[in-house]
């Protein structure tokens, strides 16, 4: 199974049969924002100055698809998170391009394939069973004897906190995701810092689009 990036691996989970978020759930696309951001952030890519998010190092070739961000972000000074956050929120013009990029790099790898729609938008559908498959192996390693690694305890938090778990999982099988995600969150581990930093960049994402 190849292996993503946070931002890729959530959007092909996330969305729905049509290639995109539910329109009566805001933190799916939120949550999609944020682990972009994460993303950038642990890569050294950006940094943030209290509410100000700037420029920190160059691009990385692992993260081209999250180009738009990233040259949102690249200006002469740190930028509030705020003004991001106008162009890059559920309603923004920005968050479009973002998740088209995103798309387009899952296409390349043969894990989504494209949809037009209305006004030039694509979207991005995931290929047959492959979301069902990378689900079911999340639960597997979250709730698996040696843990998730740092990625996919990431990973899982961003699903959690979006809804994505409850709405694609059994009942029983999304509580038992939650339970050993609360459980992990204690152990000081590097998969438990890693999805401190993903519950943390949401709740600053939030926090922002909520004032």
């Amino acid at each position: 199974m190849t292996e993503l990036g946070i931002t890729q691996e959530y959007l092909l989970l996330a969305v729905n049969d049509r290639g995109r978020f539910s329109p009566l759930n805001p933190q799916q696309p939120i949550c999609f924002v944020a682990a972009a951001l994460g993303e950038l952030t642990e890569a050294g890519c950006i940094a943030f100055t209290g509410e100000k998010v700037g420029l920190a190092g160059p691009l990385t070739e692992g993260l081209r698809c999250l180009k738009p961000l990233y040259d949102f972000i690249d200006r002469p000074r740190p930028v509030p998170l705020s003004m991001v956050l106008r162009d890059f929120a559920p309603d923004g013009p920005k968050l479009a391009q973002l998740a088209e990029a995103v798309g387009e790099s899952l296409e390349a790898l043969r894990l989504a394939a494209p949809q037009r729609a209305l006004a030039g938008r694509v979207f991005y559908l995931p290929a047959a069973g492959e979301a069902a498959r990378r689900l079911e192996r999340l639960l597997f390693r979250l709730c698996g004897e040696a843990g998730p690694a740092p990625r996919e305890a990431a990973l899982a938090v961003l699903l959690c906190q979006s809804g994505v778990m409850a709405q694609k999982l059994s009942g029983a099988a999304a509580a038992k995701a939650e339970s050993a995600l609360a459980a992990l969150l204690p152990t000081g581990s590097e998969a438990a810092r890693a999805a401190h930093a993903a519950q943390d960049m949401t709740d600053r994402v939030n926090a922002v689009l909520s004032h």
